[in-house]
């Protein structure tokens, strides 16, 4: 695995763990400044910010049986995309397909996250 990749991975991986652990703090560690969600809640498609993400994770459970899953990585250069599967997110699953951009700084922030729930 090249370092780049490692990078990505662990944005992916931090993501899951703040989920997890309903950690807001991570979460924002994440997620570029400008990052837009975009997807379906059901009937609902959604389209912002990830503020309406977090103020999910701070009013409610997560579940115990919480699992998310790396399901692809691909990265080139400075960009990549990730595909997690989320099981047992406020009693919901996702899939969700991440864009990842390395900054001028050298960090890699999450700058789209799109997601269905199922």
């Amino acid at each position: 695995m090249t370092d780049v990749t490692a990078y990505a991975r662990a944005v992916v991986e931090a993501y899951i763990e703040g989920t997890r652990t309903r950690d807001i703090d991570l979460l924002k560690t994440v997620f570029h400044d400008d990052a837009v969600m975009t997807g379906w809640l059901g009937s609902d498609l959604l389209h912002g910010g990830p503020e309406p993400f977090y103020g999910a994770l701070e009013a409610n459970e997560v579940g115990e049986d919480y699992s998310g899953e790396i399901t692809a990585l691909k990265v080139d250069e400075k960009i990549a995309t990730a595909s997690i599967t989320e099981r047992n997110l406020l009693g919901m699953s996702f899939d969700n397909h991440f864009q990842i951009i390395q900054l001028d700084d050298g960090t890699w922030r999450i700058s789209a996250k799109l997601f269905r729930h199922y």
